[in-house]
């Protein structure tokens, strides 16, 4: 039996930083949770235009000036705990860290780090505003996912077989780490919606489906990419009344927060960041203004129409869905969307819209039903069959078998007569086989299955996962998929025989070898597959793949002795995490090595430390346990620490463990169930 638990969530105001500043589409082997230490244990904090933390030895100083980007002509005066910055000289604006994913069919998403000084800012906008927040998050109808309160508790399941299973834990909402407050999904606890899937089952879906006859979805044109900074105040405040007094504004909440998405963003007005979870509350207050202004438009109509009696709308962050039964009223609301999203530089995806009629059932919900149903049907591990032995008259387990083929072919006729895409279906199957993994897991265990038809199950939903993934690799499905090997791998481990575990394991490694092998890396799609190394290392000493193969992977020529393709820090860190101290990487290491002085060298010395991505892969650097102590010298000159400072460089070296990211003691399945309880799409 499962007990949910749950626990206060420690109020400390920095605990932004685990959960609001960073994508979800980061590897497991990254995170904040080592910065927040930092940020903790010095009392580190941004009070208006003053840095300050407590430590004021010489090494703690040195770092705060490199880890925040600041600069001696930035600083108006410091004591041996704080800065006083020269906000008039740029000191908070910061050069994010950008990086693509695959997105759609030939696309990319391009997502955001921000630098660690506007993770500061951020902070204490929060702290300061919070109330505000909350307060223009709660004037819509329409929205399905709104921050409603300051997040207080943390939930977690007590499963004490997982214990002695794994290290990873099956979550509800958060994952409870070390400590309670370490992997909080968000900062504000959310109503109502947690996930767009979650809409299509509710009561709200369906009470609408039998009071209209029509259902109408569209959604924004590259929403955050087109949102103007400014908006934030035309929303609060009314354009008119902004123009003519934009002195006055930049004092208000908008003006305060237009500022500080133009600062982490290097001042660009044009389009805001994409990715952390304060962008979706700075594109939410600006979309509220518009829902309510159209709710009211309506109903102020010659002839009104009625909020929840002539139609009803509802939006999950820039998607909305219309229900409606009079054609005119249709055309009557979108108009209306089509006004309002103009006067703030955005505009409806016309080619995306999509139109039902009852019974309205979209293609991927029929998709998904069969998904599931097919699964239900053939790894149905909870039913355990029983035969007469003919002999004794006693009753048998029937060994249950697995089929990947059938599977794999009944999965193409759900995709072709429902009518959709792979991609559509692909991180819902196989978030539904991760599901079915913990199933044949507990059933394994607790039933004591003959270990040769364990094996042969495991061997075939491998067979399955990798199919479903291999069609169109991506981000969500990458941490999907090691998520099912990763809980596969750790039950072979310590449930199976030596030769049966070796049996899955080259089973994982060759289905990865061909992956790696046909996906490489490319200038924007790095952090697609990178999981998958991790989850190679993951394996042991004996599944690593050979120095040709991973440089093949990388687009490192290793007879050239150089990166055709550039690799970004997450690539970076996640390449030396794997190749570690092994000698058979040595020729790799040794172009990563060059590539990253060189990449430094490429940016001035006066604008090393506004560059997020060099900030994080320096301090990262400094902590690899891979790197030795010459290199590590190399990039103290780099960032204007003279030969002649030996003393102070051993005690940054030695400051931290980690930084950014954890390079050994790494529990790989307690990392993916961490990320997973982050997914907001």
């Amino acid at each position: 039996m499962m007990v949910k638990n749950k626990r206060y969530i420690t109020n400390k105001k920095q605990r932004v930083v685990l959960s609001d500043v960073l994508p979800f589409e980061t590897p497991a082997t990254f995170s904040n949770r080592h910065f927040y230490e930092f940020l903790i244990s010095n009392e580190v904090e941004l009070v208006g235009n003053r840095i300050q933390w407590k430590n004021n030895d010489r090494s703690t100083k040195a770092i705060m000036k490199m880890l925040f980007g600041i600069s001696d002509g930035q600083i108006q005066s410091q004591s041996c705990t704080h800065f006083d910055l020269n906000v008039n000289s740029g000191a908070l604006k910061a050069i994010p860290f950008h990086y693509k994913i695959s997105h759609k069919h030939k696309e990319f998403r391009e997502l955001t780090v921000v630098h660690p000084k506007s993770q500061l800012a951020v902070i204490e906008f929060y702290d300061v505003f919070k109330d505000l927040i909350l307060y223009y998050s709660s004037q819509s109808d329409f929205s399905l996912r709104r921050p409603f309160n300051t997040a207080q508790f943390t939930y977690f399941k007590d499963r004490l077989h997982y214990d002695k299973l794994s290290a990873d834990h099956e979550t509800e909402g958060v994952e409870v780490f070390d400590k309670e407050y370490e992997n909080l999904k968000t900062f504000f606890s959310y109503k109502e919606i947690s996930n767009i899937h979650k809409f299509y089952e509710s009561y709200k879906y369906h009470r609408c489906e039998k009071k209209y006859d029509n259902l109408f979805k569209f959604d924004i044109s590259k929403c955050f990419d087109s949102i103007y900074s400014h908006s934030i105040t035309w929303a609060l405040l009314e354009k008119e009344i902004v123009k003519d007094n934009i002195g006055l504004s930049k004092s208000t909440f908008g003006g305060i927060f237009d500022r500080l998405m133009q600062d982490l963003n290097y001042g660009e007005t044009n389009g805001i960041i994409i990715g952390p979870e304060f962008s979706r509350i700075f594109a939410e207050i600006i979309l509220q203004k518009i829902d309510k202004t159209v709710q009211l438009e309506l109903a102020d109509l010659e002839s009104p129409l009625i909020f929840r009696k002539d139609y009803e709308v509802f939006r999950y962050v820039d998607d909305y869905f219309i229900f409606y039964t009079d054609e005119h009223v249709k055309d009557e609301v979108l108009n209306r969307f089509r006004l309002k999203l103009r006067d703030y530089k955005l505009g409806l995806n016309e080619g995306k819209s999509e139109e039902y009629s009852k019974p309205i059932l979209t293609d991927i919900t029929k998709a998904k039903v069969g998904v599931v149903k097919l699964l239900e049907k053939q790894l149905a591990f909870n039913k355990i069959e029983f035969s007469k032995d003919e002999f004794n008259g006693k009753k048998l387990k029937k060994p249950f078998y697995i089929s990947s083929n059938r599977l794999i072919t009944e999965f193409k006729i759900i995709v072709d007569t429902s009518k959709v895409k792979y991609k559509d279906i692909q991180n819902f199957t196989l978030g539904c086989i991760d599901n079915k993994t913990i199933e044949l897991i507990k059933v394994s265990i607790e039933e004591c299955q003959d270990e040769n038809v364990i094996a042969n199950e495991i061997l075939e939903m491998l067979d399955l996962s990798f199919f479903i993934y291999t069609v169109t690799p991506r981000v969500n499905s990458t941490i999907k998929l090691c998520s099912i090997i990763s809980k596969l791998a750790q039950f072979s481990k310590l449930h199976l025989s030596v030769d049966l575990k070796h049996r899955i394991f080259k089973k994982i490694y060759d289905e990865i070898f061909l992956v790696l092998k046909k996906v490489r890396i490319k200038e924007h799609i790095q952090i697609e597959t990178l999981y998958l190394l991790i989850a190679l290392d993951d394996l042991g000493r004996e599944y690593r793949l050979s120095e040709e193969l991973l440089g093949h992977y990388l687009r490192i020529n290793l007879v050239k002795k150089e990166c055709e393709y550039p690799l970004h820090y997450f690539s970076i860190t996640v390449t030396l995490f794997y190749i570690g101290n092994k000698r058979r990487y040595k020729k790799i290491k040794k172009v990563i090595e060059n590539y990253i002085l060189q990449k430094i060298n490429d940016v001035s010395m006066e604008n090393r430390t506004k560059h997020t991505e060099l900030v994080l892969l320096f301090f990262d650097l400094l902590s690899c346990p891979y790197l030795d102590r010459v290199f590590k010298n190399k990039l103290f000159l780099l960032f204007g620490i003279q030969s002649s400072q030996g003393a102070l460089k051993s005690e940054i070296i030695n400051y931290r463990k980690y930084w950014f990211t954890k390079w050994d003691n790494f529990n790989f399945g307690k990392e993916l169930e961490a990320k997973k309880s982050q997914e907001v799409y």
